[in-house]
């Protein structure tokens, strides 16, 4: 009877089957994969990290800028909502003129709170 001749599988340094697609991971022994999950289901130690290169830094600053957060910029110690009661023709007559003058009633709300203390 012929002896089945097994595959030699070429390892790294880590003793790690070598693989480049999908189905060579796949054509690999069960103990082989086993090896695989056990190596990159690790915390990495620090021994094993780098410094990033130039290019790598740059890639990782866009992500960055990317993944910031949105919205409002944070102007002064940040914004706290408040309810206040304003009569109702008062109020009007503060939009209207918020409107006309190209501001939102929150700043002018804040530019009349900073006059009174004068602070403008």
């Amino acid at each position: 009877m012929a002896k089945k001749k097994e595959k030699v599988v070429e390892r790294d340094e880590d003793g790690l089957p070598r693989f480049k697609t999908g189905e060579e991971f796949d054509a690999l022994s069960p103990q082989d994969k086993e090896k695989v999950w056990e190596y990159y289901d690790r915390i990495i130690p620090s021994s094993e990290l780098r410094d990033p290169t130039p290019e790598e830094a740059a890639i990782i600053r866009r992500q960055r800028h990317r993944n910031r957060k949105v919205g409002r910029p944070r102007v002064g110690k940040g914004a706290k909502m408040v309810a206040v009661t304003v009569e109702l023709g008062l109020l009007k007559r503060a939009d209207a003129f918020a409107k006309k003058h190209g501001m939102k009633r929150a700043e002018m709300i804040a530019r009349g709170l900073l006059s009174v203390m004068g602070e403008q």
